[in-house]
Parts: C-alpha cells; structure tokens; sequence
C-alpha cells in the first residue's frame, strides 16, 4: 500500500479488527488512557471526570489530541454498570479509579431480575453514552471504543466475589441466574454506547480469568454468557481478560469477539501462533515496568517486539497508569508509525 493509499486512524484500526488489509499496525488503545499529567493540562479531574460527560469526553480525547493515541476510549474505570446496580462505589481520587467497596446483593432475594437500568438515562451509564455522543459528533476519522465489563466480573462486583464462588457450589442455579441477569444488563448497555456512536466496544472481563476459574469454569461459567454478550453488539468486538489468558486463548476466540486484548503476561509470540491467524491480537506493552517506569528506549523497544511478534493493534497490555508520562506514550506512538 503507498504513500497515498494511507489510512486514517478509524479505517487503521477497523481493518485491523477485522482482519483486513492495513497499511500498518494501528496505535490505538482499548484500554484506560487517562493520566494525571492529562488531568493537569485539561482542568479535567477524576473523579469529576467519571460523573461529567463533557470532562470524561474532554480528557479522553487529551489521549488522542496530545499523546498522540489513534483512538478515543470511555470510561476510565469498571465501576458503571456495578455502580447502576445498586453497589456502593469509592469514587476514588485523581490518581485512582472507583472501586465496588459494598456490593448490591448479600442475599439471593436482593437480586431484583425485573430491575433494568435504562442506558440512555440512568446513572454514570447515561455519562459514558452522552461522552460517546460527544466524541461521535466531533471525529468522524478517529474509532471511538467504549468498554462495558463482562458478564462474570460484573456478577462478581454485584455479589461478592467470594461469594459468588461459594455459590458455585452451593447454589448453582442462583448463580445462572445472575449471570442471565448481569449479560442482559450489558447487551442493553452495548446496544446504547452503539447507538450513540462507538465504532467499537470492549469487553473487559478480569475476574474470568485463569488465577480465579481457571480453565474450567472459566469454559462453564464465563464463556457463554461473553458469548451472548458479544453475538449481541453490532460493532467490531473485543475481549480482554487480565493476567495470563494463554490456557484459554482458544476459548476466548469461542466468544466471536473480533480481536483478544492481551495482557503483558501473556508472550505474544505464543499468542499469535496459537490463535493469530484468525483473530486480531492487541498489546501488549508492559503498562507498569515499561511505559511508566521505563525510558523512552525501553518502550520503543518493546513496541517493535510486539510488533514483531504479530500484533496488529500496539497497545498496552491493561490500563494506562495514571503516573505514566506523555512522552513515553509518544514514544509508543511513534514507533508504530515508524515500523
């Protein structure tokens, strides 16, 4: 492809979701992407940030605007849909995300399977749709991701962890139906952000991964209803599960998602002869050791690893640190436009 034939930052990224043909690797990111010294320069602060579409909308296009990212990603943490639900929420500080400190349902009577949050009109799930909206009608030329959290974490968030394991064993049939519960949630949630705009959607889905199913339960208990979830949105699709997802790189492509977002704990070498030719693979940088704590040197050099390596989409392997430095973030990007 020459010089003329070059891609803007959507059609990049779209292309390389889905197999297509590209002119390179795409810089884009489907992770968090805010830091504190973009709070800085924008006036735009967490937590003010996560409760205000216009400031969520602002500070994440800082990523693309100033850093040079090739993508605008809302939210900035995992707390929306789990918040709507009834969980209680620390909202956190400017250098930390909100967190599940309480969840919704201690006992199997709390869950309220009539209860279905309306996207478009309650709570911080209404913020992110207005914020998609905002950045939809601004860039017609830059993908817009919005991420949801899978169906297993938000169960997770709702219940307890702990105690949606014990479930697993003890009420089995409980735990189905919140896993029902919690994917019809999210199908709603999806459908909204797509229609307010976002050119992709991201299911971010930690608590499924291997240091807490397993292989196993992780095939039982998580897949299908990610797979429901994923059947179900109308956009390029992409899953990422944190921690070292090699035992189920295979079951993750059962999702249908169009791209795995992989974690830097996963080798992408590995990765991509496993299941590279027939889905995109996304990372994976070392957001800790590498981009916030290393040199500019050391995150050139292991962008070109990974794409060496096979990845089609160069970005983090989880969220951006908020400590991270704008210009280990260019260095990233601009060692992709260069390879």
């Amino acid at each position: 492809m020459g010089k003329n034939d070059e891609m803007n930052d959507k059609e990049r990224f779209l292309n390389a979701l889905l197999l297509k043909e590209i002119d390179r690797a795409s810089a884009a990111c489907p992770l968090q992407t805010a830091t504190t010294e973009m709070m800085d320069e924008t006036g735009c602060f967490w937590p003010d940030a996560n409760y205000d579409s216009k400031k969520m909308a602002m500070l994440a296009e800082f990523a693309h605007t100033k850093a040079g990212i090739e993508s605008i990603r809302v939210p900035f943490d995992l707390c929306v849909e789990a918040e709507v639900l009834g969980a209680e929420i620390n909202q956190g500080r400017k250098n930390s995300q909100p967190s599940v400190i309480k969840p919704a349902i201690r006992r199997e009577k709390d869950l309220d399977v009539t209860f279905k949050p309306d996207p478009k009109n309650d709570g911080r799930m209404k913020t992110v749709c207005d914020a998609v909206s905002i950045l939809s009608e601004k860039y017609s030329d830059v993908p817009i991701i919005a991420g949801i959290t899978g169906p297993f974490t938000l169960a997770g968030q709702i219940r307890g962890v702990e105690m949606l394991l014990m479930d697993f064993f003890d009420n089995p049939d409980f735990v189905k139906t919140l896993l029902n519960y919690t994917t019809e949630v999210l199908i709603d949630f999806a459908k909204a952000l797509t229609e307010s705009g976002a050119d992709s959607i991201i299911v971010i889905d930690p608590s499924a991964g291997c240091e807490l199913l397993g292989k196993k339960h992780y095939e039982s208990m998580a897949l299908p209803y990610c797979k429901k979830l994923i059947d179900s949105i109308k956009v390029p699709t992409i899953l990422h599960i944190c921690g070292d997802t090699t035992p189920i790189l295979e079951k993750m492509c059962e999702t249908n998602a169009d791209a795995i977002s992989l974690d830097h704990l996963v080798d992408m070498k590995t990765a991509f002869d496993t299941v590279g030719n027939r889905i995109c693979l996304i990372g994976n940088i070392n957001p800790a050791d590498t981009l916030f704590l290393g040199s500019t040197e050391d995150v050139k050099n292991e962008t070109k690893e990974c794409i060496k390596a096979g990845a089609r989409i160069i970005a983090p392997g989880c969220g951006i640190p908020t400590g991270t430095k704008i210009e280990n973030i260019k260095a990233w990007i601009e060692t992709v436009k260069e390879e």
